[in-house]
C-alpha cells in the first residue's frame, strides 16, 4: 500500500481508503459480521484511511466501525460527518456539532475524530436538495456563510482535541462557494466526486454534458493544499459488470451503468473488472489524496489493495476513456 499527503494536516493517509456506506448496509446486501471482518481486513493490508458519517445507515456505518477497529484505533486515521437537520440547528451550531459529534464517538468507540466534516451540498442561497432518490429525503443547502460559521462552531472541539481538522463536502456543490470555501483556510479537506463518466472536478464539462458540473473542484484543492477525499469512484455502484441493487430505469446509476458498457476494452488480465478499471482510473490522479470506493465485504478489500499494486492505465487508454466521456459515450 502507498500512502499520500492529506493536504495541509500533516496526515498520512492510505491512496486506497474505506468508504463507509457500504457497512452502512447502504450499496447492496451484507451482515454486520462480513462488515467487521471486512474493516479488520482492510487494516491488515494496509488501509489507514475510514470515511463515514452518522446518515450511512442511520449510525450502523459507525456503529460496525467502531466494533471493527476496536483495538486498532491509533492504526488509523477516522473522518466523520455532521448533517444539520433544521434551521434551528442551524441557529444552534455548537450544540447541534457537539451533540452530533459525542454520539458519532459513542458509537465509534473512540474519543477522538481525526477529521470532522460538514455533509451537505453548497450554493450561493440557503435551500433544500435532494439527498435520498428514494424514498425522497431532502437535506439543507448550506451558504459560504453557514460553513464558515459552522467551522467557527467547531472550533472548541479542536481546542479540546475532540476534532483533528475540519472538511466539506464538495461534491455537487456550487463551485464558486466551493472555490471560496476552499480559499477561507477554514477547511483542510474536501470530498470531490471523480470517476471514469464525470471529469468535471478536473476540466470544464463537454458539450452536452447531462451530469452535475463538479466545478473543477480538484483544481481548487490543489491550488490550497486541500487534502482530497475521492468519492464516488464507482458512481454510487454503477461501474461495475452487474448492478448490486434494483435501480429506477431513469436514474442516474442507470445511465451511469450503460456508459460503463462503453468501457470493455479496458478489461484485461490484470483487470478483468470494470470496478477494478475505475478503481485504478482515480488511483492514477496524483491530485486525490485517498479514494475512498464504498466497501461492505472481505473481498472487495482485497480486490481494491490488489489493484492499487497494478500498474497505472496505459496513455493510450486514458485517450480513449477522455474521447468517450468528450463525447459522453455517444456514437
Amino acid at each position: 500500500m502507498r500512502y499520500r499527503q492529506l493536504g495541509r494536516t500533516g496526515l498520512e493517509v492510505s491512496e486506497v481508503g474505506f468508504g463507509g456506506a457500504g457497512v452502512g448496509h447502504v450499496w447492496g446486501e451484507t451482515s454486520d459480521s462480513e462488515c467487521e471482518r471486512a474493516i479488520r481486513r482492510a487494516v491488515d493490508l494496509g488501509i489507514n484511511f475510514f470515511d463515514t458519517s452518522p446518515m450511512y445507515g442511520g449510525g450502523k456505518s459507525e456503529e460496525n466501525l467502531g466494533a471493527g477497529l476496536a483495538g486498532l484505533r491509533d492504526k488509523v486515521v477516522l473522518a466523520t460527518k455532521v448533517r444539520l437537520h433544521s434551521e434551528d440547528e442551524l441557529a444552534n451550531l455548537k450544540s447541534a456539532i457537539r451533540s452530533s459529534v459525542e454520539q458519532s464517538l459513542a458509537r465509534l468507540r473512540t474519543e477522538r475524530i481525526d477529521v470532522l466534516q460538514i455533509h451537505h451540498q453548497v450554493g450561493p442561497e440557503r435551500g433544500q436538495y435532494l439527498a435520498v432518490a428514494s424514498p425522497p429525503r431532502y437535506a439543507l443547502l448550506l451558504t459560504e456563510a453557514d460553513c464558515l460559521a459552522f467551522a467557527e462552531a467547531a472550533q472548541g472541539l479542536i481546542d479540546d482535541g475532540t476534532v483533528g481538522f475540519l472538511g466539506i463536502t464538495a461534491w455537487d456543490g456550487d463551485g464558486k462557494v466551493v472555490r471560496a470555501l476552499l480559499e477561507s483556510g477554514a477547511f483542510a479537506t474536501a470530498q470531490v466526486l471523480y470517476n471514469l463518466v464525470n471529469h468535471s472536478a478536473e476540466a470544464p464539462p463537454p458539450p452536452g454534458f447531462d451530469d452535475v458540473d463538479q466545478g473543477q473542484a480538484l483544481v481548487a484543492a490543489r491550488d490550497n493544499n486541500i487534502g482530497v477525499i475521492g468519492i464516488r469512484s464507482h458512481a454510487a455502484g454503477a461501474l461495475v459488470e452487474t448492478l448490486d441493487r434494483e435501480v429506477a430505469a431513469d436514474s442516474d446509476v442507470a445511465r451511469d451503468h450503460a456508459r460503463a458498457g462503453r468501457l470493455s476494452f479496458l478489461l484485461s488480465e490484470t483487470m478483468p473488472t470494470l470496478s477494478a478499471v475505475a478503481l485504478r482510473f482515480c488511483l492514477d490522479n496524483p491530485a486525490i489524496s485517498t479514494v475512498t470506493p464504498g466497501i461492505k465485504k472481505t473481498a472487495e478489500v482485497e480486490e481494491a489493495v490488489r489493484v492499487a499494486d497494478l500498474p497505472p492505465l496505459s496513455i493510450e487508454d486514458r485517450n480513449k476513456i477522455s474521447a468517450l466521456y468528450q463525447n459522453q459515450f455517444s456514437g
